[in-house]
């Protein structure tokens, strides 16, 4: 944040590693010294989130969502990007997924679920039309500088799971006039556009392989809108032949890599080469299982979950309360990554395609937060982190927002309509 509007004397919390090589020193003789130096570690990590357009590249509504327009959360809601928590963080851009899990595939099923999308698409329009001092509709790059500009939070919306779109692909268009601007084409599940990187037990494997006609035909659209297509949660196959398929470069919005934790939502170096070729960007996730591998005890626990939760597949059939109970109780029983872990990952990518092709997302409120960034409050972390890594300020701008605003103005500089 670069307006004076925020303050920009956030004092950080240490991270695990400062904390580490803090209580290292044991002879009082240099610890005087020693403390001044992390002291001006935090200083300058301060100043330099301060200075940086700060970009989540994405979230989730709460759960409950159907709040907002000025009205008070309701007592058990847990928000972690509660507007306080995004100024708390300085985070100037925060994009947030209109998301509905896959369901079965008849009409009456996909009608509902495109009934449930315009919900949530237009309960992120009530949240920014209640809090306009704060929060701003970002449809553009040049709205997030705009916003950021003004001293708010830019909101970005996309649209995660394109089951909703299943008989009416056109429907998109619809969104876009709402303000959506990011596409992810599946979630838990294949659909009738393209193959998941997590099949459900009902599904028949690679039943698309990769992509359908139809799936194409909607990346086609997407293109010709002007939204940024977006493959994480794809197959391999899918991804590659998304990547292929798409006249402007794409995103990989929440994802980890397998070169780090070999877990089927993470990307191959594979996939990191075709999207870094394509010009696109891998945003690194703070999602626990992708940054720190699952032991066969924690993998028991949450098997036993998803059946006392009856998910048989993904997320079908729960409401989005027992939805985000269900994700919060595998959160508690999965190995818990720090700030260190993320940039570990992030590391791993930015030496594999470079700077430009790296990102940063934190997937809250879907059971994202790591110890050192558990919300929105706490992204200066990250930034004290990648400056501890040795990373420019100029770097942490491309990793926090500016990669991702090039492909933003990318998708939209080809596109044959806009809105």
């Amino acid at each position: 944040m670069t307006n004076n509007i925020r303050s920009t004397s956030r004092v950080f919390s240490l991270t695990s590693a400062v904390l580490a090589g803090a209580t290292a020193l044991s002879a009082l003789a240099i610890w005087a010294p020693a403390q001044a130096y992390l002291s001006q570690q935090l200083i300058i990590g301060s100043s330099v989130h301060a200075k940086t357009l700060v970009l989540d590249a994405h979230a989730d509504l709460p759960a409950p969502y159907d709040w907002g327009g000025g009205k008070s959360p309701p007592p058990n809601a847990i928000d972690q990007i509660a507007t306080a928590r995004l100024r708390a963080g300085d985070v100037d851009a925060q994009v947030i997924a209109v998301f509905v899990p896959q369901g079965p595939r008849d009409p009456g099923s996909v009608a509902a679920a495109l009934v449930e999308a315009e919900r949530k698409a237009r309960a992120i329009l009530s949240r920014i039309d209640g809090d306009p001092q704060h929060l701003a509709l970002a449809k553009s790059a040049h709205d997030v500088r705009s916003a950021e500009k003004d001293g708010k939070t830019a909101i970005i919306m996309s649209l995660l799971n394109a089951y909703p779109l299943s008989y009416d692909p056109t429907s998109l268009e619809a969104f876009a006039k709402l303000g959506v601007r990011i596409l992810g084409l599946t979630h838990a599940g294949n659909n009738d556009f393209a193959d998941s990187s997590r099949p459900q037990p009902r599904d028949v494997a690679g039943e698309n392989r990769g992509l359908s006609a139809k799936g194409r035909s909607l990346i086609e659209a997407a293109n010709r809108l002007g939204i940024l297509v977006d493959v994480s949660q794809l197959s391999e196959e899918a991804c590659l032949q998304a990547v292929a398929i798409s006249t402007a470069p794409v995103i990989a919005s929440h994802s980890g890599v397998k070169g780090r934790v070999d877990h089927v939502r993470n990307l191959s170096n594979r996939e990191l080469d075709a999207i870094a070729a394509k010009g696109g960007v891998i945003a690194i996730t703070a999602f626990n299982p992708y940054l720190k591998a699952v032991s066969a005890d924690s993998q028991t626990k949450i098997k036993a979950l998803r059946a006392e939760y009856g998910a048989v597949n993904g997320y079908e059939g729960l409401s989005a309360e027992r939805q985000a109970a269900l994700s919060a109780a595998i959160h508690a029983v999965t190995p818990q990554a720090n700030v260190s872990d993320l940039v570990d990952s992030i590391d791993y990518a930015v030496a594999r395609v470079g700077i430009d092709h790296v990102g940063l997302s934190s997937d809250f409120n879907h059971g994202g937060g790591i110890n050192g960034w558990a919300d929105a409050g706490e992204a200066g972390n990250v930034t004290a982190e990648l400056i501890k890594r040795g990373y420019s300020p100029t770097d942490i701008g491309k990793l926090w927002g500016g990669n991702v605003l090039r492909l933003l103005e990318a998708a939209q500089r080809q596109a044959t309509q806009k809105f």
